[in-house]
C-alpha cells in the first residue's frame, strides 16, 4: 500500500516531469534529425549524375581512358541525360494535368487567383 509521502504515477509533478523529458527527447530527435540524416540524405548524389557533373572531358584525362572506354562512357553518359530528360518532361506533364484539373474546377475569378498565386510562387523560387 501507499502512503502519502509517496508520489504516485497522478501526482502532476511526475507527470510534468515526465512530459519535460519526453519533449526535451523529441526536440533532441527533431534536431538530430534535420541536421544530420537530412543532410546526409542530400549529400548522396547517384554515381551516375556525378559522373554526369564532372564531365567527359576531365574523366578522359584523369583516368587516362583508350579509345574505346571513352565511347562507352560517352554512350552510357548520354542514355543517362536522355533517361533523366525523359523522367523530367513526364514530371512536367504530370504537373501540367493537375493543373489543368484545378482550373477545370474553379471559377473565372478563382483561375486568375490560382495562376496569380502560381506565379508569385515561381518568381520567389528563382
Amino acid at each position: 500500500m501507499q502512503s502519502q509521502s509517496q508520489p504516485g504515477w497522478s501526482n502532476p509533478k511526475v507527470l510534468t516531469i515526465f512530459a519535460l523529458i519526453f519533449l526535451c527527447g523529441t526536440a533532441f530527435g527533431c534536431v538530430l534529425t534535420r541536421s544530420y540524416l537530412h543532410g546526409r540524405m542530400h549529400m548522396t548524389d547517384i554515381p551516375m549524375e556525378q559522373a554526369r557533373r564532372i564531365g567527359l572531358q576531365r574523366l578522359k584525362a584523369e583516368l587516362d581512358l583508350s579509345a574505346d572506354q571513352e565511347r562507352f562512357i560517352t554512350q552510357e553518359l548520354d542514355d543517362y541525360s536522355k533517361y533523366y530528360q525523359n523522367i523530367e518532361d513526364e514530371r512536367r506533364d504530370v504537373a501540367e494535368h493537375g493543373k489543368q484539373r484545378i482550373l477545370d474546377r474553379l471559377t473565372d475569378a478563382q483561375k486568375r487567383k490560382f495562376n496569380d498565386i502560381l506565379g508569385q510562387t515561381m518568381r520567389a523560387g528563382q
